[in-house]
């Protein structure tokens, strides 16, 4: 059994990025939307889920806030265009056959997370679709002895796709995959506005990391280092080091918003038609209505283009 995940405020943006000055004749912005489209489409065919769901974010958890109360304030609006095709997905991601999860004060990564972890102790193999370096911290094998099912990142490439394993975490990275949390308690991560140590990147981490196993074992071993000026420089970090513990580890227990065995895969062709006659994608509609017939669903028909949808449809 496989459990497809994915990041959708990242492939949102991803999406928005890279189609742009799209819309329907109505003026109304689609770019995003057809980002999206395509890309969970390419999921499924790649993948073959049983299970499947988009989760976004629902906002900043108080507890990381209250440690660091910059977290993410770097961060700019989002654009206008962007914000106007987001209250779509929540008929989008169903018609495609995907649950559209959202926790309220929660990141989508700690849902990932928890959800990586419940599929992992059934035997589930769960793949990521993201490009989130905190999620790297789950990557891992399956395992025979407990029967645990194995944690793969999906990322689109030229010549297709590539599943990230641990070995493929390693060559990036330098450490496995459940170190990569201690890398990132040293270097901070400037995306989300975490200051690290002063001086110490990626490479000067992984090396440590790799000599004492831990930022718990580096910190009780700092005579053992050469460097006078790396000894008095993590000594003089320990608070920081501290809390960003507290902002870069995931949290892997979360309440499930619904069970896995309630978020199988089931694609609605004919919804599909609506919307995207609605929204005017012409090739995706016609293979939408493609799979209408082969799904049973009679002789394909010109779809009739539907008018905006409506705030009540929304909800």
């Amino acid at each position: 059994m496989k459990l497809l995940l994915v990041d959708g405020h990242y492939y949102a943006y991803r999406s928005f990025y890279a189609i742009r000055e799209l819309s329907n004749s109505r003026g109304e912005p689609t770019n995003m939307l057809y980002g999206m489209a395509k890309a969970l489409r390419r999921m499924i065919a790649d993948l073959k889920p049983d299970f499947a769901a988009v989760v976004m974010d629902g906002g900043l958890p108080a507890h990381r806030t209250a440690e660091q109360s910059a977290y993410k304030a770097n961060r700019s609006e989002t654009p206008d265009l962007l914000s106007r095709q987001l209250p779509y997905l929540a008929q989008l991601v169903p018609a495609l056959g995907f649950a559209h999860l959202c926790v309220e004060g929660e990141e989508a990564d700690d849902v990932l997370a928890s959800y990586a972890c419940a599929a992992r102790q059934r035997g589930i193999e769960t793949i990521l679709a993201t490009n989130d370096k905190d999620l790297m911290q789950l990557v891992c094998d399956a395992d025979a002895n407990t029967n645990g099912g194995a944690v793969r990142v999906y990322q689109p490439n030229k010549e297709g796709y590539e599943l990230i394993d641990p070995a493929a975490v390693v060559a990036k990275w330098g450490v496995a995959p459940s170190q990569i949390g201690d890398i990132l308690m040293l270097t901070g991560d400037a995306v989300d506005n975490i200051p690290g140590v002063p001086g110490v990147g990626p490479k000067t981490a992984a090396g440590w990391i790799r000599e004492f196993g831990s930022v718990d074992r580096l910190l009780e071993n700092l005579p053992a280092l050469k460097s006078e000026r790396h000894r008095q420089m993590l000594d003089a970090a320990r608070s920081q080091i501290a809390s960003n513990r507290i902002m870069v580890l995931l949290r892997t227990a979360l309440p499930l918003p619904r069970p896995i065995d309630e978020l199988p895969l089931r694609p609605d062709p004919a919804r599909q038609v609506e919307l995207f006659a609605s929204y005017e994608f012409k090739t995706l509609l016609r293979e939408a209505e493609t799979e209408r017939v082969k799904a049973g669903g009679g002789e394909t028909q010109p779809a009739p283009v539907a008018g905006p949808l409506t705030q009540g449809e929304l909800l």
